[in-house]
């Protein structure tokens, strides 16, 4: 007997998503564009890493602020 009071007849996996779609499509739509999308981040952390590991990583820092302040000002608008 579940506590949780909910019935197990209405899977969230049926549940209509966007414009209708159902969570099985999405999830299927999703997994065509990752299989579509090329893997260039692994390549860019493997690079990083190897620049780390060797002393040579030196990351810009005006462009590192200027992100750690658009990023809390993008914040602070959602927040209203």
């Amino acid at each position: 007997m579940s506590g949780s009071g909910r019935s197990r007849s209405g899977s969230s996996r049926e549940a209509a998503g966007p414009k209708g779609a159902t969570a099985d499509h999405l999830v299927a739509v999703a997994h065509e564009v990752l299989a579509g999308t090329p893997d260039i981040r692994t390549e860019k952390l493997k690079a990083l890493k190897r620049q780390l590991d060797t002393g040579t990583y030196h990351p810009d820092e005006g462009a590192v602020a200027e992100g750690v302040i658009r990023e809390y000002l993008a914040k602070a608008d959602r927040k209203g």
